[in-house]
């Protein structure tokens, strides 16, 4: 057994184990940490700080990576995510490959939108079933300022590509802020509504160097689905297990809309997690929240019963985290 891969087995020894592990689903595949926003919560005013341990792999290394894992555990869910996907050039070829692989039945990715009025006919060409477009806010101005100097026009363009390409049902995610959500969540409502869209608040967690930012500006998504009940009919919908998102179907300004809750602080749903991490370059995480990795291209050079145990071994440390709180930015993990 090579070096890297008995450290990881007496690491991942040491890892308590709370529960039976659910069968490993969705994948979310990180293909760059780079972006063309720079949202606080997510990514650094500057951007990143490059280091000497190199750049994202190359599409191929990507594509024989999953291709190992979904050899090894019953994956059939990729969602591509960054960073934003597609700063990232020939993204098409990613997903072609992916398609490609036997099991996967479904590619979707996340996105903040801006770069698809150009791509969202090729994606779906390539293979791309759908995507999740994340708009915090509506208001240009503070889409402005939550983002640090991206243009609404550009995302809100994004999302009619997505949907003359056929790129559905698309999602749109918006993070909860305690400072502005009287604000953007009712104009939020007002555009899923026009559009016909599922929309989808999230819990603010703390993550990268914003983490008191990120504690002040933390808001229950109970105390927001309390106010929108105190405005107008509320339904709890039937929730598939693992899904992250508590369903409810809301009225609101003579529209039924399928209105989604993640609330990973107030209502952590880690039991039935079924989601793998492989950032960029190759390192997997069982969550969002763990400091341990495990990169694929060694197990794949140790094919054997070696690599599979160490893998086995590695996913039997999967597990709820203390707490959702982690040192790295979002853009690092595929947030």
């Amino acid at each position: 057994m090579s070096e890297g891969l008995v450290q990881l087995h007496q690491y991942s020894s040491l890892l308590p184990v709370k529960r039976a592990v659910p069968a490993t689903r969705m994948l979310r595949l990180s293909v760059t940490d780079s972006c063309n926003f720079r949202c606080r919560y997510c990514m650094p005013p500057k951007g990143l700080h490059r280091t000497s341990s190199g750049g994202p792999l190359s599409f191929g290394e990507l594509i024989e990576n999953v291709r190992w894992l979904a050899r090894h555990a019953p994956i059939e869910r990729v969602k591509l995510t960054g960073g934003e996907p597609l700063v990232r050039p020939g993204l098409e070829e990613l997903i072609f490959g992916l398609a490609g692989i036997e099991g996967i039945r479904e590619i979707s990715m996340t996105t903040n939108g801006s770069l698809l009025p150009d791509r969202a006919r090729a994606l779906k060409a390539a293979g791309l079933a759908r995507v999740n477009v994340s708009l915090d806010s509506v208001d240009p101005a503070r889409f402005s300022e939550l983002s640090r100097g991206a243009h609404l026009e550009n995302t809100i363009a994004g999302i009619h590509a997505a949907v003359d390409a056929g790129l559905l049902p698309i999602k749109l995610n918006a993070v909860l802020l305690r400072s502005t959500w009287m604000n953007d969540v009712p104009l939020l409502l007002d555009l899923a509504s026009e559009l016909g869209l599922e929309i989808r608040f999230i819990e603010l967690m703390r993550t990268g160097t914003e983490r008191t930012w990120c504690e002040s500006e933390m808001v229950a998504a109970e105390e927001v689905k309390a106010w929108i009940a105190s405005q107008t009919t509320v339904a709890e919908l039937v929730t598939p297990v693992s899904a992250p998102a508590l369903q409810t179907a809301i009225e609101w300004k003579g529209f039924t809309l399928k209105v989604g809750w993640i609330a990973p602080r107030s209502t952590p749903f880690c039991a039935s997690c079924e989601r793998l991490r492989m950032d960029s370059r190759g390192r997997l995480r069982r969550c969002l929240m763990d400091p341990a990795t495990l990169e694929v291209a060694k197990l794949r050079r140790c094919e054997g019963h070696l690599a599979a145990e160490a893998f086995r071994t590695y996913m039997a440390g999967k597990h709820a985290p203390l707490a959702m709180d982690c040192d790295f930015g979002m853009n690092q993990i595929g947030g």
